[in-house]
């Protein structure tokens, strides 16, 4: 197939350099702002509500890129990563939810955090991704 003038060639995952970049980038702005507070500069208020600023705007940048990325992917990627973020979304709603109900209850003795929302999210999104990749291969 020819390729007109000043077009560029169908690259089935452009953006991802970037997206990996910025996605680096946020995980070691949010570890500064978790852990720096109490190791580098014992918990000084003005320096941690900078880091936290910081975190939050290179993940607006993450954000952006990411979505630059699914503007990007051909239409068989998008819907992977859109099945993704459904079973991502749905896994958290209803795991938070759940846990709440079950909290409220007294049916759970741990004290749970955020953390093991999110990362109960990651998990289902990355089965989810590795489900659609190799349903759709």
């Amino acid at each position: 197939m020819e390729q007109k003038q000043g077009t560029t060639a169908y690259q089935p995952l452009a953006g991802i350099g970037w997206l990996a970049i910025w996605t680096i980038a946020w995980l070691a702005t949010l570890a500064l702002a978790q852990f720096a507070p109490e190791a580098l500069w014992d918990a000084q208020p003005v320096l941690s509500w900078i880091a936290i600023a910081l975190n939050v705007a290179v993940g607006i940048v993450w954000i952006a890129s990411y979505a630059r990325f699914l503007r990007g992917a051909d239409d068989l990627q998008r819907k992977i990563q859109m099945d993704a973020m459904a079973a991502a979304l749905g896994a958290g709603l209803v795991g938070g939810c759940a846990y709440a109900a079950a909290s409220s209850a007294g049916l759970v003795s741990f004290d749970s955090d955020i953390a093991f929302l999110i990362a109960l999210m990651a998990v289902a999104y990355l089965i989810a991704i590795l489900v659609g990749s190799l349903r759709y291969r």
